[in-house]
């Protein structure tokens, strides 16, 4: 059959200007869904990144958070044991432990 087809291809003009036609509407439909690919390929690896940054900056804020807490704490202790408090007084108060607060001294 598929020999019959292209006999009839070559012999008549009109079916071999559809035929080049849809070849050609072929032809776009496959560089369209190429490009509809690689755009969603990019859109998910952007979305991937994205997510990744905003989950670094969230952890960033995290551990800045703690770090302040425990430098306010080191601050206050600091403060405690300079004005005579007792290394029980400061660690109720900042919740250091022994070591933290005999390596502030």
């Amino acid at each position: 059959m598929e020999p019959l087809m292209d006999e009839l291809r070559h012999e008549e003009e009109g079916i071999m200007r559809a035929d080049r036609a849809l070849k050609k509407i072929e032809r776009e439909q496959e560089k369209m869904a190429r490009k509809i690919f690689w755009e969603k390929q990019r859109y998910i690896r952007n979305s991937i990144e994205y997510a990744a940054k905003e989950r670094g900056k969230q952890e960033g804020r995290i551990e800045g958070r703690q770090e302040g807490s425990m430098a306010r704490q080191e601050e206050i202790a600091r403060k405690a044991l300079a004005e005579g408090a007792s290394i029980e007084f400061v660690q109720k108060i900042t919740g250091l432990s022994d070591e933290e607060i005999k390596k502030l001294r």
